[in-house]
This record gives structure tokens, C-alpha cells and sequence, in this order.
């Protein structure tokens, strides 16, 4: 009887449970589904949580002085210091332990800034050789002095003395010594320099070669021409001259005193003769007074077919005068002299230009190299940077398995922020790199258009045009 009691208050008991729960099910409210409004509330809600939770790195950038003008915004960030895995600090293992500590819940920016935390390369040498790249080219080589060193014999002030004794009638050579003296004479003449002043002075000239006349042709000089040089004015002067009496060279070179301007420095006297001495005077004598005077004086002697005896006798004149004796040609050789002195100056020019146009190849050679490797090695360091920070993505696309985790979506955001840096480089490289070609080739051409004109100049002078 107690156990039939026992089994209908349990009975009762579960019915009475039984009930209560139909009857809170009956009365709840069934769950609305979420719509797009909330799905985005939640997901604000979740970002502001883990903006307030997540820490960005410090970013420290490197300055470079003397920059002019604004960065742009990826010339600041490729100054940033670079990430702890750049270069050769990269070390896989370590590089997944870096990621395998990031958390789950960060935004598309963030987990982009982690990257660069860990990858970015050090830009800052190569972006300041770009930013301070000087592609002129100058060089700068000392022009040839053109100053020709004129011969001793080319002096401020030229006295001519020319025998007209008699015995320059005789024919050398199918002509006159007299003929290839004023020949000699007046090629000579048109050699002097622009601003010296020339005299023609005549001894001998008056009388005859006969005894009877030596008295007054011994006592005969006379300057015949003594100004600038004035190609007819000094040619109908030396047309006066005859051989027609004796040979007083000592009155020639006493007489030429008096042809010396005021005011001059340098005379060089040339006499002209076909002998000696033939009227008892000392010509050596009064070329040794010519040199003691207070202007300094060379005498030179030409002579026309002179014998032996008379070549010594006018060679002591000449030392005498602290001069030369020559033949008839030594206006020949004074010409050659000066041909090679051009020569000279056409040398230096020539040295000038190519040492020039040697240094623009150099400098233009060294700011080329120095674009392209630095161009090279942006490039490098971008690509390395890029391929890295690809596959630290990949990485964590297998670990974050959602397929609408952050960590699948910047993919491009990597490709993008590595070719901008790679373009960069290529653009900028390639500008210099350029820049520097053409200013080096610019300042070669100057050299050579120079140095050519200049040994164009020099030649002309040189053959007397």
C-alpha cells in the first residue's frame, strides 16, 4: 500500500514539471534573425574593441639636410628605419614565430603595418644619393696660354742698313744681290710685329766704286724710312736704294743711333752687305757702343755671298753686337722659327682639348654608374621586400583559416606599396641617368668645338693668314 503511494506522488510530480516547461515554451518569444543593419553594428562594435586594444608600433624615419623642396608621401616612407627581418637579418624560422604572435583580430591596415614593421628594406642611402644627385657636369681645365715667346731678334723697334757699294750689281742665282737683298729686306719687313716701328737706312750710296768717289761715298748714309710698317711707303723707300760706290758699315751703325724713336727699349739693327769694311772705319768698335748704350741692342749681319775672310771679319761684328751672322735666308729661318712656336701653341690646344673631353667622359662615366647602382639596388631591395612580405601573407592566410579574415585582402595592398617603390627607382634612376649622359656629352662637344676653333686659329696664324 506505502509503495502504490509512492509511485502516484512521483507521477504527479513529473506531470506538474512537465506542464510548467510547456507552459514557458508557450509563452517565449521566438528569436528574430539578424539583419544587415546589426551584422555591421557588431562589426564596428568589434573594430573599436580591438582599435582600444591594439597597439601600433613605433615608426622612426631617417632626415636627410639640404632637401629644398617637400618629400613626397612615399619618399617620407622609404625613409623609415627598416623592419627587424630586412637584409640579411631574414631568418625564416623566426619570421613565422613573428606572425605566429599576431593576433587574430586586426584590421587590413594594421596587419599591412606589421608587415612592414618586420620587412621594410633601409632606402635611405640610395633615396638621398637620388634626392642629392648633381648631374652637371663641369670641367674645368686651364686654357693654353697663346703668348708665343717671341726670338731675340724681335724687338721693339728694327733698323735696317743696307750696303750700296757697288759690288752689289754682281748676279747670284740669275738676280742682283742687290735684287735678293731688298727681296730679304722687304719679306722681312712684313714679318715684324704690329706695333714695332721699322727704318731703313742706306750707306754707301752716293758717288761711285771708283776711287776717286770713296771720299764722299765713305761719308754717305741716309735713312731712307723710319715709322710703322707701310707696305708701299717702305717699298718705294727700298726702290731708292742703287749699288753704286764703297761700304762704310762703322758710319751705317754709328749713323743708326739716330734712327732709335724715343722712348725704346729694344732695337734690333740688321746690315746688310756683300763684304767688309772698306772705308777705314771699326764696325766691331761701333757694335760694341751699339750694345753699351742704355738700350738694349742686338746687331745681326746678313750676308750675299761672302767669302771666307769676309765671313770672319762680319762675324766678329756681329758678336760684337751680341747678333748673328746669316745668309741671306735668315728671314727664312726667323720665319720658321715662328711657324714653330704656332706649332706649339696648336700642340697645347690640342692637349687642352683632349684632356677635357677625356675628363667629361670620366665624370659623365662615374654619374652614370652612380645613378644605375643606385637605381639597382632600390630595385633589389623593393623586389626582396615585395616577395617577402608575400609570403609572411600566405603565411597567415593558412593560419587565420576564415576565408573573410583581413589577412586574405592584402595581397594587392604588398603589390602596390613594393612597385611603387621599384618605380621609383626605375624613374628616377633612369632621370638622372640620363641627365648625366647628356650634360657630360654637352660639356665634351664644348671642348672639342673649342679646342678645334683654337687650332683652326692657331694654324691660320701660324700661316700667316
Amino acid at each position: 500500500m506505502k509503495r502504490l503511494l509512492l509511485i502516484f506522488v512521483m507521477l504527479a510530480l513529473v506531470l506538474t514539471a512537465c506542464s510548467k516547461d510547456e507552459s514557458q515554451r508557450a509563452n517565449a518569444k521566438p528569436k528574430e534573425p539578424k539583419t544587415e543593419e546589426s551584422k555591421q553594428a557588431e562589426k564596428e562594435t568589434k573594430a573599436e574593441k580591438q582599435e582600444e586594444s591594439y597597439t601600433s608600433k613605433e615608426v622612426s624615419y631617417y632626415e636627410i639636410a639640404g632637401i629644398e623642396r617637400e618629400l613626397t608621401e612615399l619618399e617620407q616612407e622609404m625613409l623609415r628605419h627598416p623592419g627587424i627581418f630586412s637584409g640579411d637579418n631574414y631568418d625564416e624560422t623566426k619570421v613565422k614565430e613573428a606572425l605566429d604572435q599576431l593576433p587574430d583580430n586586426l584590421t587590413e591596415e594594421q596587419y599591412v603595418e606589421e608587415l612592414k614593421y618586420l620587412f621594410t628594406e633601409d632606402y635611405h642611402e640610395e633615396l638621398e644619393t637620388l634626392l642629392t644627385f648633381d648631374s652637371t657636369i663641369e670641367v674645368d681645365i686651364d686654357r693654353p696660354d697663346e703668348t708665343v715667346n717671341a726670338p731675340t731678334l724681335i724687338t721693339a723697334h728694327y733698323a735696317i742698313l743696307v750696303d750700296a757699294s757697288g759690288s752689289m750689281a754682281a748676279k747670284v742665282g740669275g738676280k742682283t744681290r742687290m735684287e735678293a737683298a731688298k727681296e730679304a729686306v722687304m719679306e722681312f719687313a712684313e714679318q715684324i710685329p704690329e706695333n714695332a716701328t721699322i727704318s731703313l737706312r742706306v750707306y754707301g750710296h752716293k758717288g761711285s766704286n771708283s776711287n776717286a768717289d770713296k771720299a764722299l761715298s765713305c761719308d754717305s748714309s741716309e735713312v731712307l724710312y723710319n715709322n710703322s710698317f707701310e707696305e708701299e711707303g717702305f717699298q718705294n723707300a727700298l726702290a731708292q736704294v742703287r749699288p753704286v760706290g764703297w761700304t762704310p758699315i762703322a758710319l751705317g751703325l754709328q749713323m743708326v743711333k739716330g734712327d732709335i724713336p724715343e722712348g725704346t727699349d729694344d732695337v734690333v739693327v740688321y746690315v746688310v752687305s756683300d763684304g767688309i769694311e772698306t772705308c777705314d772705319g771699326d764696325p766691331v768698335q761701333e757694335a760694341k757702343n751699339l750694345v753699351s748704350a742704355d738700350i738694349q741692342t742686338v746687331v745681326n749681319i746678313i750676308g750675299f755671298d761672302v767669302d771666307n775672310e769676309g765671313q770672319k771679319l762680319l762675324k766678329e761684328v756681329a758678336n760684337a753686337g751680341n747678333g748673328e751672322f746669316t745668309y741671306v735666308n735668315s728671314e727664312q729661318d726667323l720665319k720658321k722659327y715662328m711657324r714653330a712656336q704656332y706649332e706649339e701653341i696648336q700642340k697645347r690646344w690640342y692637349e687642352w682639348k683632349e684632356a677635357g673631353k677625356t675628363q667629361a667622359y670620366e665624370m659623365k662615366g662615374e654619374k652614370k654608374k652612380l645613378a644605375y647602382d643606385t637605381k639597382e639596388s632600390m630595385k633589389e631591395k623593393s623586389y626582396r621586400e615585395k616577395e617577402r612580405m608575400k609570403e609572411a601573407q600566405a603565411y597567415l592566410k593558412e593560419r587565420f583559416e576564415d576565408y573573410d579574415h583581413p589577412t586574405r585582402k592584402i595581397f594587392s595592398d604588398i603589390v602596390d606599396y613594393g612597385n611603387s617603390k621599384w618605380r621609383y627607382a626605375v624613374d628616377n634612376g633612369n632621370r638622372l641617368w640620363r641627365e648625366a649622359v647628356d650634360n657630360g656629352n654637352r660639356e665634351w662637344r664644348e671642348y672639342v668645338d673649342e679646342g678645334n676653333q683654337k687650332i683652326r686659329e692657331t694654324i691660320d696664324k701660324k700661316n700667316g693668314n
